[in-house]
């Protein structure tokens, strides 16, 4: 999809306000990936990269922003941190007051654009930050 997001791995994280969740990646992830919910394993969600086939079956959960080892990548099967609601920073290029999607035809990207199957990840508070606020629907073009 054009117009992703840039986003570098090493910058992506929470800011003050920020709703987290643990969560455990039910695939390799990296920092400032959109996920959705695809299992879970008792009280904890399984999470996968947001795309458009898996928006068909699931909404948009939030943003990867970090996983209990360090570094800017998540294992599968390694627990992670995931902003349900609020800023999330690391990323370069949106314009303020944008919305911003998930469902690119890159796995977990976010996109200035709407795609074939897309959904709200929230809106650009600044060319860097999003700010998560999922909308509990998808959209077709």
């Amino acid at each position: 999809m054009a117009n992703e997001v840039s986003c570098t791995t090493a910058d992506v994280r929470h800011l003050e306000g920020a709703l987290r969740r643990r969560a455990c990646a039910a695939e390799a992830l990296t920092f400032g990936a959109a996920v959705y919910i695809y299992s879970a394993t008792g009280k904890i969600p399984n999470v996968k990269k947001c795309a458009p086939g898996a928006l068909a079956t699931g909404h948009m959960f939030g943003i990867v922003i970090s996983g209990i080892w360090g570094g800017t990548s998540i294992a599968d099967g390694e627990p992670c941190d995931v902003v349900v609601l609020g800023p999330v920073t690391g990323y370069t290029g949106m314009t303020p007051g944008a919305t911003i999607w998930a469902g690119s035809t890159t796995p977990g990207a976010l996109s200035t654009v709407v795609g074939a199957k897309s959904t709200i990840v929230g809106l650009a508070e600044s060319a860097t930050t999003v700010l998560v606020r999922p909308a509990q629907v998808v959209r077709s073009t």
